[in-house]
């Protein structure tokens, strides 16, 4: 194993060690369930002339699974005698248990023939060349269909490396209710999105005493959703947290584009417009009038009964917001990479992409499954729709990505309990900075 391989394990092990005290339980869940799984792929006789696959999927909502492995057992139908998949469903708990399984397996030498990966963590894999490309197996007509966000996602250094058969996105949920009776009108178009000060104005009407006029979930902790759902602001004030080559984050990540989105984020929390300290059902139950949120904040406002509406994700000086998605690539092990990208193209096809939308609620990641599904082309999911066609912006692809993502997410936070941007994030710039330098050699 390269230094460059063995340094990456190492800190994905790391990384897995801090919080693995919290999680014995889920991995514990999990190990049993891969021992089910594995005792019945063990009564699988080979078959001559058919090539046998095997293909971990991350433990996800039991519908989403479920459909996964439908599809996998579809795709062995319609390949019989061809190829085989013997699929293992891995636990997921946020990153940390999936990545163990693959350290483990990437030291044994026995990575799956496919794997399912976060987005945003393309990079790393990529450099340390536990991935392989599929540059030359996908056509362009078919490369064409997928949105520019999941093709910006998936490619490191010219290569495309994965493809996501989902999308995501955040957009700028309200109350039906509460807007009606205060007189305001929600923006129906990108075209007509709110600006950071029109933004501002809106939240402090809807500011009381009983009710914050935005919720932005800083109950999720100081993690991922922050760079996810906070970087735009940086991205739309004309800013980058790298530079376009990858070798540095001094000027960008603590430019001054980027002290300003986040002097604006410090603004929010200043004039109390957003809490710190949410609750769980914030918006749902009315005590917020708008939220910043993915499209799982749909599932929970109709399962409560609230009517609301989406507006377009609000701006500085162009519009952007959130995309990235779990993504499927090939192993750097895979012994039939031909096969193992007929195993890609057909979990991230147009039947796929659909069905997987209708069963998570999250936007397909191809643009002929937005045009098949009604839902997309009407209001409000219309919305949705046109941020990851027009407007999505794909998290930075770079290997240092685990720690600059992390650098974001505490800058973000500190900035919200009322620290000076520029201070903080000179800070961060100096350990990104220190990773970056491993891969700049």
């Amino acid at each position: 194993m390269t230094r460059a391989k063995l340094a990456f394990v190492l800190m994905l092990i790391v990384s897995v060690m801090l919080v693995a005290c919290n999680n014995n339980q889920d991995v514990s869940n999990a190990s049993d369930e891969r021992e089910n799984d594995n005792a019945n792929d063990g009564n699988k006789e080979e078959v001559a002339g058919v090539v046998e696959l095997d293909m971990w999927i991350h433990q996800s909502g039991e519908d989403e699974t479920n459909y996964n492995k439908q599809r996998i057992e579809d795709f062995n139908e319609a390949h019989e005698g061809e190829i085989q998949i013997n699929v293992e469903v891995v636990m997921d708990d946020g990153g940390s248990s999936y990545n163990d399984s693959l350290n483990a397996a990437l030291v044994a030498g026995n990575l799956p023939d496919v794997l399912a990966l976060d987005g945003p963590f393309v990079a790393s894999y990529a450099d340390a060349e536990i991935i392989a490309p599929v540059t030359d197996y996908i056509s362009d007509e078919d490369k064409a269909d997928f949105v520019d966000s999941i093709i910006e996602q998936g490619t490191y250094n010219g290569e495309l490396y994965s493809l996501g058969a989902m999308e995501s996105s955040v957009v700028l949920y309200y109350n039906k209710e509460i807007f009606e009776a205060e007189g305001i009108e929600a923006p129906t178009t990108i075209e007509d999105a709110w600006t950071w000060d029109e933004f501002m104005t809106v939240a402090k009407q809807l500011t009381t005493e009983d009710r914050f006029g935005l919720n932005l979930f800083m109950d999720y902790g100081v993690g991922e959703w922050y760079t996810y759902m906070g970087a735009p602001f940086v991205w739309s004030n004309g800013g980058a947290l790298i530079s376009e080559d990858g070798t540095t984050v001094d000027g960008y990540l603590n430019g001054p584009e980027s002290v300003e989105a986040l002097e604006y984020v410090k603004s929010l929390f200043e004039e109390g417009v957003v809490s710190l300290t949410p609750s769980e059902t914030q918006f749902e139950s009315g005590k917020a009038a708008m939220a910043l949120g993915g499209p799982w904040i749909a599932v929970s406002a109709e399962n409560a009964g609230l009517d609301y509406g989406m507006m377009p994700y609000p701006y500085s000086e162009v519009p952007k917001s959130p995309s990235g998605s779990m993504a499927y690539a090939i192993s750097s092990q895979a012994e039939h990479p031909e096969a193992a990208y007929k195993v890609m193209q057909w979990m991230t096809n147009e039947e796929s992409t659909i069905g997987l939308s209708e069963v998570t609620g999250m936007p397909p990641a191809r643009k002929s499954a937005f045009e098949s599904m009604e839902p997309y082309n009407e209001l409000p999911k219309k919305i949705m729709r046109d941020q990851v066609v027009n407007t999505a912006h794909a998290r930075p692809t770079t290997p240092a990505y685990p720690v600059l993502t992390d650098a974001f997410a505490q800058a973000f936070h500190a900035v919200a309990l009322g620290e000076d941007p520029q201070e903080v994030l000179d800070q961060q710039v100096q350990r990104v900075e220190r990773e970056l330098r491993r891969f700049n050699k």
